[in-house]
């Protein structure tokens, strides 16, 4: 079951993620699979890889990320250092 009403940074410098859509800040998470034509020609969808969809609290827009450095937060805690 995806985590709702999470805070998100991206990369090394930590920056806030917004939604593309909205510019909303909390996020659900879950693990998605990276399906490919190929590999579901071949029966061989298990062996995708896998990402993340950061799924916007706000207006449902999913943003996907296959080997993005993200962290996820508390949002009563705030961005870290901020």
């Amino acid at each position: 079951m995806p985590r709702s009403g999470s805070l998100v940074t991206i990369g090394p410098n930590r920056m806030p993620l917004s939604c593309l859509v909205c510019r909303g800040q909390t996020f659900a998470d879950r693990e998605i699979k990276l399906n490919t034509s190929g590999m579901e020609f071949l029966g061989m969808e298990w062996a995708n890889r896998s990402g993340t969809a950061l799924i916007c609290d706000q207006c449902s827009f999913v943003h996907t990320f296959a080997d993005s450095e993200f962290e996820l937060w508390d949002p009563r805690g705030g961005y870290p250092g901020a």
